[in-house]
């Protein structure tokens, strides 16, 4: 019997050719069909922390989205410091920074603004959260001189008397004529002496306010001991201001009647319902008509 021969299995080569078919075989080289479940690719997002650092992510722009966006957060209360002559609700206007995001509005830019008005000499804004805004001012302060009898004393803001001014007024100063001399009382002012500090903050406001709100320019400040400070005009009108109560009030009255081109030669703003005249003669300078009866 004719012997046959058998090739025997060489196992271990078998095993290497069907690792290097698994590694390189053709399934390989198109890369494999099956694809991981939308469950298997989320857990392992969330394993590896992605998942949680894009809904953190998320979270925070959408956080600063709110905030920066939110009405809580604009300008609304203003807070005005060291006004005198203007009305804090004028310079919260004139600043123009309400209703501005806190985060964007530039106090640089509204201080800029409040230095464009005349009676502005400086001014800073700063800003607090949530929604304030600080407004510091210092007004222009008119040199002022008190005038008796022909000569003219040199006053401070609070109304005392410092010494005869020896120079002439320079230009721009505000001299304020005291009209008692009109009834024969001119003894000289020493050194010391007291005059209405409130009449001085009126003529103050009024020598800013008038020219820039009105396109008033007075020829003469006054002030007598019945009327309180009065102005006179180029047109030969009296207008008796008072005291600095109701001061808004007794502007916008003014700007009223000049607007509407109404003829007067003396008014009275101190009454609650202020009353002008048009007589024929007009009223001179120094002396104020005294109210009607």
């Amino acid at each position: 019997m004719k012997d046959v021969q058998y090739n025997a299995p060489n196992t271990r080569a078998r095993v290497a050719a069907r690792r290097a078919t698994r590694k390189n075989g053709p399934s390989a080289e198109r890369g494999s069909a099956v694809r991981p479940g939308a469950r298997r690719a989320l857990g392992k997002l969330f394993a590896s922390g992605k998942l949680a650092s894009l809904l953190l992510l998320g979270a925070s722009l959408a956080a600063l989205w709110a905030l920066f966006s939110s009405p809580a957060y604009r300008v609304q209360q203003i807070e005005v410091r060291g006004n005198r002559a203007l009305d804090a609700e004028a310079v919260a206007q004139l600043s123009g920074i309400r209703g501005e995001s806190i985060w964007f509005a530039s106090a640089a830019q509204a201080a800029q603004s409040l230095l464009a008005s005349a009676y502005v000499e400086q001014a800073a804004v700063e800003l607090a959260l949530p929604n304030r805004a600080i407004v510091t001012l210092v007004e222009r302060q008119p040199d002022m001189r008190w005038q008796l009898g022909g000569v003219q004393y040199l006053v401070d803001s609070a109304g005392k008397v410092l010494d005869a001014a020896r120079e002439p007024a320079q230009p721009g100063t505000l001299v304020i004529q005291d009209a008692r001399c009109n009834a024969g009382v001119c003894a000289a002012m020493q050194p010391n002496d007291q005059v209405d500090p409130d009449a001085l903050e009126l003529a103050r406001r009024l020598a800013l306010r008038l020219p820039e709100d009105l396109h008033l320019t007075p020829t003469l400040v006054g002030w007598d001991i019945a009327l309180g400070v009065y102005v006179t005009t180029g047109g030969g009108q009296t207008i008796v201001f008072g005291q600095t109560d109701n001061f808004e009030r007794k502007i916008a009255v003014l700007g009223h009647l000049l607007g509407d081109k109404t003829a007067f030669t003396y008014l009275d703003l101190r009454p609650a319902n202020p009353f002008y005249r048009n007589d024929v003669k007009a009223v001179g300078p120094q002396q104020p008509a005294p109210p009607s009866q």
